[in-house]
């Protein structure tokens, strides 16, 4: 069993064997419940296609874009961006 210590801010700071045993990484998110007085997190299956390459163009963006644009611009191709990126990596 793993001890946190919760901050100020109500921050914890998972354990680094609980974070590579289950995959977690930074940017990571989890899902959070109560099951009696126990606090459980879960883990969340990573980014689809999609949200990965909002993600990237939101860090490379440099604030030429806003993540609603590049949703609305996503909205509007004719193709599926999740098939594409699979298609392109792929082909590396």
């Amino acid at each position: 069993m793993e001890r946190v210590k919760v901050t100020s801010k109500g921050q914890i700071t998972l354990p680094k064997k609980l974070r590579d045993k289950l995959k977690i990484k930074e940017g990571d998110y989890l899902e959070t419940f109560l099951r009696g007085n126990e606090l459980v997190f879960k883990t969340i299956p990573a980014n689809t296609g999609k949200e990965a390459l909002l993600n990237y163009s939101k860090k490379h963006s440099a604030g030429r874009a806003k993540p609603e644009d590049a949703r609305q611009i996503l909205k509007k191709l004719p193709f599926s961006i999740s098939k594409r990126i699979r298609t392109e990596r792929e082909e590396i």
